[in-house]
C-alpha cells in the first residue's frame, strides 16, 4: 500500500471517530436520566460479577474469601 492510501485510511477513521464521539455526547446530553442508567447497570454488572465467582467457586469447592470464616491463626505447637 501507498503512503496515501493509509494516510487517507487514518484520517478516514479520525473523522468518523469524531462523527460518532459527537452524536453520542448529543444524545448523552439530551438525556437527564443517562447518569441513573450507568449507575444501575453498574450495579447489574458488579451483582453478575459476583453471581459468577460465587458460580465458579461453588463448582470447584472452593469458598469464596468474602464468605469464609475468619479463624484465628494459632502458632505450630512443638512436639516435647
Amino acid at each position: 500500500m501507498s503512503f496515501t492510501a493509509i494516510a487517507f485510511t487514518f484520517l478516514s477513521m479520525g473523522a468518523f471517530a469524531f462523527l460518532m464521539w459527537t452524536l453520542v455526547q448529543k444524545q448523552e446530553k439530551n438525556d437527564p436520566k443517562f447518569e441513573e442508567k450507568l449507575a444501575a447497570d453498574d450495579r447489574r454488572a458488579k451483582a453478575n460479577r459476583q453471581a459468577a465467582g460465587m458460580e465458579a467457586s461453588a463448582a470447584t469447592g472452593q469458598v469464596p474469601k468474602q464468605i469464609a470464616p475468619q479463624l484465628p491463626i494459632e502458632p505450630p505447637k512443638h512436639a516435647p
